[in-house]
């Protein structure tokens, strides 16, 4: 594995952590310091404590948020734990009390009532994503007694971490009223540099993302112009390989390297590789009609129709979670991993079936029915 991919992968490397990768980063080759910055644009941090490349997204998506954050609070409260921060030295010890009594007074929504259990949950979401993070250190007690008691104290130890957490901005970050304007702020080229911004719209689309369609023709024009120069950036930092269709480009590796990728060894991967087979087959049937950029639009009747098919055919194959799994709740997991992996998007009366999701294919082998049947069988 490259570098890179650990530096792509990694929100942060911590020294505390992981001492022998981050030596190995904070020693990173000029090839790949370059790279970073000339082709993505993006900054690196390489301190006494931590390796950090900042990742900008092109469009922020929803897999990016924070996964054990559940409500719009535990966003709020987590800034407002990096402020509190802010004022800590290094290895400064402070109480849960000091936190509460901090976020009460400048949580924006008027006073937070800690007698309230969601919310209390809500902060111990938080807490837990920061000692995650590496922000913070329990010196004494266990922040899980505080959803059940108010009362609870806890000794922390700040680690100084989180000042890097959020990336620099190049203007006051209360000038901004958008997500739009936070991303626009970042380009301060002149007209002559717009083929510099191109080129980093064009790398961070295809590194950071499943799939770049064709909604951004310059985007996507890009890359089918500089095809090669691209590919021989993915074979050397991602070890991969670039595709371009008509209308769609990614890239592919051989194996699951990645912690994140698509498809990927879970049962659920699985499944919506087979309901890619089943609309293909469909498609070649002529039940469904391929539009002439390469999508399909199903209704939901027609959707829950192939849901229905795939169940049917390869229940058994799947694990128990799966099989038990009612048709409603894998309906909802499905849309959701599919929307996730841009295979699908939801349209009023249905889905639209994206072009990338016809690339793939899902088969059980002969030897995994076989071996399914002589288990029946005993």
């Amino acid at each position: 594995m490259t570098n890179f991919i650990h530096l792509l992968e990694n929100f942060w490397i911590l020294k505390d952590k992981d001492r022998e990768l981050y030596y190995e980063l904070k020693n990173l080759d000029r090839d790949t310091r370059d790279f970073i910055r000339e082709k993505l644009g993006y900054n690196l941090i390489i301190n006494q404590n931590l390796v950090k490349m900042e990742k900008v997204p092109e469009v922020p998506e929803a897999w990016m948020g924070i996964k054990s954050f559940t409500d719009s609070m535990d966003y709020v409260l987590l800034c407002l734990l990096l402020a509190f921060l802010e004022d800590k030295t290094n290895d400064e010890q402070f109480l849960l009390s000091h936190v509460t009594e901090y976020l009460q007074i400048n949580y924006p929504d008027g006073a937070l009532d800690w007698t309230i259990y969601h919310i209390r949950k809500s902060l111990i979401r938080v807490l837990n994503f920061a000692l995650d993070m590496g922000f913070i250190k329990i010196d004494d007690g266990d922040q899980d007694l505080f959803s059940e008691n108010y009362n609870a104290e806890v000794l922390y130890e700040n680690t100084g971490i989180s000042r890097y957490f959020i990336r620099s901005f190049n203007g006051q970050i209360t000038e901004y009223s958008t997500w739009e304007d936070i991303l626009n702020s970042q380009w301060f080229f002149s007209d002559e540099d717009k083929g510099v911004v191109r080129r980093m719209r064009v790398y961070r689309s295809l590194f950071l993302d499943s799939v770049v369609y064709d909604d951004d023709l310059s985007v996507f024009e890009y890359i089918k112009r500089q095809r090669h120069t691209l590919q021989s950036d993915i074979e050397k930092y991602m070890e991969g390989e670039l595709h371009i269709y008509k209308n769609a480009a990614f890239i592919t590796v051989d194996d699951y390297r990645y912690k994140i990728s698509f498809p990927e060894d879970k049962t659920l991967s699985d499944i919506c590789l087979l309901i890619c087979s089943i609309i293909s087959e469909r498609i070649k049937s002529g039940d469904m009609s391929l539009k002439a950029d390469d999508t399909v639009f199903m209704d939901n009747d027609s959707f829950d129709e192939v849901l229905q098919i795939c169940i049917e055919r390869y229940r058994e194959l799947w694990s128990k979670e799966y099989r038990l799994k009612s048709f409603n709740l894998l309906r909802q997991e499905v849309i959701e991993y599919m929307s996730l992996n841009k295979l699908i998007t939801s349209r009023e009366a249905g889905m639209l079936v994206l072009p990338l999701a016809l690339k793939f294919k899902g088969e059980y082998s002969e030897d995994v029915f076989v071996e399914d049947r002589e288990n029946e069988q005993k």
